[in-house]
């Protein structure tokens, strides 16, 4: 019997149970987001102070204290991440973009029936004490229009909105899928988060209010992948616990590369001395989302992190990734 559960367990995707490391029941649960940069997070050259991008990565989470972590753009990190956290994960292939890391026991963790897995991976997390939350970790396409064109005064909102319709028709791929459809319904039994990078800003986050205080570039966005989200009965956490919108609120999650440096293909960030055409610098929008439907949770607290302890002036290249993280408090209800 030995052997053949040692078998079956080698059959299985790349899933480790590390067990539940707290096994009493949380009076609250700690969900991340992150885009951790890929490839580049694992580069020599950023270094500092003896500490790796993917080292310094891993104090972050230890300090936020995620029981469920959602992240996207692991190649090759995922093993590593679980170990050093002695967390659970599920990830399609050792190379492969998403990962779910989870405090507690996995199960059903697995791709979504007949769509990408680059885009699409789902799980559910067991919680000591009985209780249980379906989660899908996700990646928008970032073809077409990019985000960067918010800026651009010359492209008129629809056009903008327009620029996102890609993006609409990818996120129906995964709202209209029938296993999905079927977690929506049973959401107010097992809770239902829906995390990642949705290269898409927020219909929530452009409005007349915020053009009449002249935030968000005043611009008034009709967005379809955010309200389709909204249509789907998904709460925008971070949203949700700061309705109203102001300057320490705003939640950008893209980019955290400051003023000092630009991207340049294939080298990563460099600094700007080197290259006087910067790309990418400063913040842009808020991409990045915690969503979740089902009766049993209310967010309590949403943060976005872009710092690391030994630099709270500057982000990058302290802070390990272009994308700053968002983590989602939320208590039983």
């Amino acid at each position: 019997m030995l052997f053949v559960n040692l078998f079956i367990f080698m059959m299985l995707p790349l899933h480790m149970e590390a067990g539940s490391i707290n096994q009493k029941e949380p009076a609250q649960i700690k969900v991340l987001t992150w885009n951790i940069w890929g490839k580049l997070n694992q580069e020599p050259r950023y270094t500092i102070a003896g500490k790796t991008a993917r080292e310094r990565m891993i104090e972050i989470l230890k300090e936020s204290g995620a029981d469920i972590i959602t992240m996207t753009e692991t190649y090759g990190s995922a093993k590593d991440i679980a170990e050093s956290l002695n967390y659970n994960y599920f990830t399609p292939s050792p190379t492969d973009n998403l990962t779910i890391f989870s405090r507690y026991t996995l199960e059903n963790a697995g791709e979504v029936k007949k769509l990408s897995s680059f885009s699409f991976i789902s799980a559910t997390v067991k919680i000591p004490g009985g209780k249980k939350i379906r989660i899908y970790n996700i990646w928008l396409t970032s073809g077409g229009r990019h985000i960067v064109e918010i800026k651009n005064k010359e492209l008129s909102d629809k056009e903008f909105a327009a620029g996102d319709d890609i993006r609409y028709d990818h996120i129906q791929k995964l709202l209209t899928h029938p296993d999905f459809l079927n977690d929506v319904a049973l959401s107010d039994k097992i809770p239902l988060i829906v995390s990642g990078d949705f290269n898409s800003v927020s219909h929530l986050d452009y409005t007349p209010e915020t053009r009449q205080n002249g935030l968000n570039i005043s611009r008034i966005l009709s967005i379809k992948v955010s309200k389709a989200m909204q249509k789907a009965g998904f709460m925008d956490t971070y949203r949700y616990v700061h309705p109203v919108i102001t300057q320490e609120n705003l939640g950008y999650t893209w980019t955290t590369v400051g003023m000092g440096f630009m991207y340049k293909e294939a080298e990563g960030f460099i600094p700007v001395s080197e290259n006087l055409k910067p790309q990418y610098r400063g913040l842009f929008a808020r991409i990045d989302y915690i969503y979740y439907t089902g009766r049993k949770l209310k967010p309590v607290s949403s943060v976005t992190i872009s710092h690391h302890p030994s630099n709270l002036k500057r982000s990058f290249p302290e802070f390990p990734s272009d994308h700053a993280a968002v983590l989602t408090v939320f208590t039983w209800k």
